[in-house]
C-alpha cells in the first residue's frame, strides 16, 4: 500500500510536468521492492491465492548458462516499462542533439556514428518492448485498479515513444543519405567541370599559336567547337553553382571557406574561356553589310513600334467584360516584348553609331539613318510608358467589374429568398410581422441603389448581350417587387402565426444563404388547412396539430431545396470547391437531424390511423405523409448529388490545373528560348546554325504543343460538366494559354521566314 501511494504520488508530479525528476528515483524503488518481492514468493504462494496463479505464470529463460526470470509482478513490470522508456528518451536526446540537428552537411562523419548508435540501440530493444506486450495479459489480471491504469499509460506512452523515435530516425537517416548522395555528386561534377576548363584552357591557347597560320577554317572550327562546348556547360555552370551555394550554406565554416575557394576559381576560370572565345570568334568574323542590316533591323523594330502603338490606342470599353479581355491580353504581349525590344534598340543605338561615325558612309545615307534612329528612340519613349499604364487601366477597370459582379450576385442571392418570402405572406392573406425583413432591406438600400446605377452607367451607352444585363434587369425586379410587398403587408396588422427567416438571410448578402431555422407560413400549409373539411377537424381534433407539423416541415425543405440550388461555385478554385464540399455536408447533417422529426410525423400519422374509423380522414393522413417523405427523398437527393458532382469538379480542376501549370512551364521555356534569338547574321556559317537551331526548336514546340492540347481537353471537359457553375476562371485562363501559343508560334514562322 506504500508502494501504490508513493506511485500515485509519483504520477500526480509526472502530471505536472516532474517526470524527468521523479521516473529515474521510482525505477529504481520498483527495482529494489522487485528484489525483495522474489525472496518472499514463496511465502507468498502459500497464502495468497491471487499471485500463485500469477507466480505459475512465471517464465524462466536459459541461454547458455544464463538464467534470467521474467516477474509477472505489476510493479516490477512497470519498471521495465520505465526503464524502456528511459532508454528511448536517450535515444531521443541523440536524434534531437546538435550533431543531428544541425546543419545539412556540417560533420557528416559524426552524424553517420550518432545514426548508426541509434540503430543498434533500436535493434536491440525491439526484443525487450515486444516481451513487455506479450506480458501485459498476465501481469493486468494481478494489478489492482491504480496499477493497471498506470500500467496502461505507461504502455501508451512506450508505444507513442516507441513510434516517434523510429520515424525521428528514419526522416534522420533519409536526410542524411540525401546530403552524402548530393555532397558526392556535387564534387564529382566539380571534378568533370575542372578538367573540361583545362581542355579549352588549352585548346584556347593552340588556337592563339595558330592563329597566325593561314589555315582559318582550322581555327573556325576549333571555336566552333569550344562554343558548342560552352552551351552544353551552362547547365552544368548554374547546376554547380546553386548546389554549392546550398552545401555551403549546410556546412561548417571551415569546409564553407575551402567551397568558396573552389567555387570562385572554378567560376573565375569559366568566364575567362567564355569571354577569350566570345574575342575570339568576334575577331574572326568578317563584319559584312554593317549598314544593310541596321536598316532591317531598323525596319522591323519600327514596324513592331507601328504595332505596339495600335494596341496602345485602342478604345476601351469599361462594361465590356470581353472586350477587356482581349485587349489585355495583346496589351500584355505587347508589355512582354518591351524588355526585349530594350535591348534591340540599345544594340541598334550602338551600331548606328559606329555606322554613322565610318568615313566611307554616304552622306545621304548617314543623314537617313541618323533621321530614322531619333524617330525610334522618339517613338520608344512614348510606347514604352503608353502600354504598361494601358495595362494598369484595363486590369483596373476590370477589377472594379469583377468586384461589380461579386456584388451584384451577392446582393441577388441576399434578396431572391427575401422576395419569395414575402410573396408566400403576400398569398396566404394573414397578417405577419415584417419588422426585421424591412429594417434589414433599408439597410441594403444604398449596396442596391450604388450597384443598379452603377450598372446604368456601365451599360447606358453601348448595352451588351452579356448574362450580366439580365442579373441587373432581375436585381431591379426582385427589387421593386420587394418594396411593393413590404408596402402591402405593412397594412396588415400582426397575427400570431408568422414566417420567420434566418438571419443569415437578411443581413449577410456576402455569405451563402441559410436555411430557415424556424417554421414560416408558406402557400402549401395555407391550401392544406383550407382543404381540410371543419367536420373532420372536429371528429378528429387531433388532426389540425398534425397537419401543422406536417406543413413546418414542408416549408422548411421547400427553402433548403431552393438554397442548395442557388450555390454556385467557381470551377477551378480548389479552396472555393472545398469550402462548398464542407457546406454540403454540414447541410446534410442538418437534414440527418431533422430525420427524427419527420419519423415522428410518420408514427404519429400511423397513430392518428388507427384511432380513426373516417377514411376521409384516413386518406389525407396517408396523403400527406407520402408527400413529405417523397420531398424529402428528393431534397436528400439533391443534396447527395451535388455532393457527389463537387467532388468530381475537385477531381477534374485539380487535374485541370496540373495540366495548365505543366503547359505554362512549356511556354516559358518558348518564350526563354524566343528571348535567347540572336539577331540574324549575315554570314552563311552564322545562318546555317540559326536555321538549325531554329528547326530543333520547332521540333520541340511539336512535342511541347502535346501539354497546350491536354490542357484544352480537361479544360473542355469542365466547361461541358460544370457549365451551371461559374466558369470564366477556366476560360481565361484557357484563352491566356492558346493566346500565348499563338504568339509564340508566329514569332517561329517570321523567323523561318526571315532566314530563308
Amino acid at each position: 500500500e506504500e508502494l501504490n501511494a508513493v506511485q500515485r504520488q509519483a504520477d500526480r508530479l509526472s502530471k505536472d510536468g516532474a517526470a524527468k525528476a521523479v521516473e529515474p528515483t521510482l525505477i529504481q524503488l520498483s527495482k529494489r521492492w522487485r528484489d525483495i518481492e522474489s525472496k518472499f514468493a514463496q511465502f507468498r504462494r502459500l497464502n495468497y491465492a491471487q499471485i500463485q496463479t500469477v507466480y505459475e505464470e512465471t517464465t524462466v529463460v536459459m541461454t547458455e548458462g544464463m538464467t534470467m526470470e521474467t516477474s509477472y509482478v505489476p510493479s516490477a513490470y512497470l519498471a521495465e516499462i520505465l526503464q524502456l522508456l528511459q532508454a528511448l528518451s536517450d535515444m531521443e536526446d541523440i536524434l534531437n542533439s546538435p550533431s543531428l540537428q544541425g546543419r545539412d552537411y556540417e560533420d557528416l562523419g559524426r552524424q553517420e556514428e550518432c545514426l548508426k548508435k541509434v540503430k543498434d540501440s533500436l535493434g536491440r530493444h525491439s526484443g525487450q518492448i515486444e516481451v513487455v506486450r506479450c506480458k501485459k495479459t498476465a501481469v493486468m489480471k494481478s494489478a489492482t485498479p491504480a496499477e493497471a491504469a498506470r500500467i496502461q499509460e505507461k504502455l501508451t506512452q512506450l508505444s507513442y515513444q516507441w513510434e516517434k523515435v523510429n520515424q525521428m530516425y528514419r526522416d534522420l537517416q533519409a536526410r542524411f543519405d540525401r546530403s552524402v548522395e548530393k555532397w558526392r555528386n556535387f564534387h564529382h561534377g566539380m571534378k568533370n567541370f575542372s578538367i573540361w576548363l583545362t581542355e579549352a584552357e588549352q585548346n584556347l591557347a593552340k588556337i592563339r599559336v595558330e592563329s597566325e597560320d593561314a589555315d582559318i577554317s582550322k581555327t573556325k572550327q576549333s571555336l566552333k567547337d569550344l562554343q558548342d562546348g560552352i552551351e552544353k556547360q551552362q547547365p552544368v555552370v548554374r547546376t554547380l553553382n546553386i548546389t554549392g551555394e546550398d552545401i555551403i550554406e549546410q556546412t561548417s565554416t571551415a569546409d564553407a571557406g575551402v567551397l568558396k575557394e573552389k567555387l570562385k576559381s572554378l567560376n573565375f576560370r569559366w568566364q575567362e574561356v567564355c569571354k577569350k572565345v566570345t574575342e575570339s570568334i568576334k575577331r574572326l568574323e568578317q563584319e559584312q553589310n554593317l549598314v544593310t542590316k541596321l536598316q532591317y533591323d531598323l525596319s522591323n523594330f519600327i514596324s513592331w513600334l507601328d504595332e505596339a502603338s495600335s494596341v496602345a490606342g485602342i478604345p476601351l470599353e469599361p462594361g465590356n467584360e470581353y472586350q477587356l479581355k482581349d485587349t489585355l491580353q495583346k496589351v500584355k504581349l505587347r508589355v512582354e516584348e518591351l524588355p526585349l525590344h530594350k535591348g534591340i534598340l540599345k544594340r541598334l543605338n550602338e551600331a548606328g553609331g559606329k555606322a554613322l561615325g565610318s568615313a566611307s558612309l554616304n552622306p545621304e545615307v548617314k543623314h537617313k539613318l541618323d533621321t530614322r534612329l531619333k524617330e525610334a528612340n522618339h517613338r520608344w519613349i512614348k510606347v514604352s510608358k503608353d502600354l504598361p499604364e494601358k495595362q494598369k487601366e484595363i486590369e483596373h477597370l476590370l477589377n472594379n467589374l469583377v468586384q461589380f459582379e461579386q456584388q451584384l450576385s451577392q446582393l441577388r442571392l441576399w434578396l431572391s429568398p427575401i422576395k419569395d418570402q414575402l410573396e408566400l405572406y403576400n398569398k396566404v392573406g394573414q397578417p405577419v410581422d415584417i419588422k426585421d425583413t424591412e429594417a434589414a432591406v433599408k439597410a441594403k438600400q444604398p449596396d442596391v441603389e450604388g450597384i443598379l446605377s452603377k450598372g446604368h452607367h456601365l451599360y447606358k451607352e453601348k448595352p451588351v448581350t452579356q448574362p450580366i444585363t439580365r442579373k441587373l434587369e432581375d436585381l431591379n425586379t426582385d427589387w421593386n417587387t420587394v418594396n411593393h410587398l413590404i408596402h402591402l403587408l405593412k397594412g396588415k396588422p400582426v397575427s400570431g402565426v408568422t414566417g420567420i427567416v434566418s438571419s443569415a438571410v437578411v443581413t449577410s448578402p456576402g455569405q451563402a444563404v441559410t436555411v430557415v431555422t424556424q417554421p414560416a407560413v408558406t402557400k402549401e400549409t395555407t391550401i392544406s388547412k383550407q382543404e381540410m373539411p371543419s367536420s373532420l377537424l372536429l371528429e378528429v381534433p387531433a388532426l389540425a396539430e398534425f397537419n401543422k407539423a406536417w406543413a413546418d416541415l414542408t416549408d422548411w425543405l421547400s427553402l433548403l431545396d431552393r438554397v442548395i440550388k442557388s450555390q454556385i461555385v467557381t470551377v477551378g478554385d480548389l479552396d472555393e470547391i472545398n469550402d462548398m464540399i464542407i457546406k454540403q455536408k454540414a447541410t446534410l447533417q442538418d437534414l440527418e437531424q431533422r430525420r427524427p422529426q419527420l419519423e415522428e410525423l410518420v408514427t404519429a400519422a400511423q397513430n392518428l390511423k388507427n384511432k380513426t374509423s373516417n377514411q376521409e380522414a384516413r386518406t389525407v393522413i396517408t396523403d400527406r405523409i407520402e408527400k413529405i417523405q417523397n420531398q424529402w427523398d428528393e431534397v436528400q437527393g439533391h443534396l447527395q448529388s451535388r455532393r457527389q458532382q463537387l467532388h468530381e469538379m475537385l477531381k477534374d480542376s485539380a487535374q485541370w490545373l496540373e495540366a495548365k501549370q505543366e503547359a505554362e512551364q512549356v511556354l516559358e521555356c518558348a518564350k526563354a528560348r524566343l528571348a535567347s534569338w540572336k539577331e540574324i547574321s549575315y554570314t552563311v556559317e552564322g545562318l546555317k546554325r540559326q536555321n538549325a537551331e531554329l528547326k530543333q526548336f520547332a521540333k520541340e514546340l511539336r512535342q511541347w504543343h502535346i501539354n497546350v492540347d491536354v490542357a484544352n481537353d480537361l479544360a473542355l471537359k469542365l466547361l461541358r460538366d460544370y457549365s451551371t457553375d461559374d466558369t470564366r476562371k477556366v476560360e481565361l485562363m484557357t484563352n491566356n494559354i492558346n493566346d500565348a501559343w499563338a504568339t509564340i508560334t508566329k514569332r517561329v514562322s517570321e523567323r523561318e521566314a526571315a532566314l530563308e
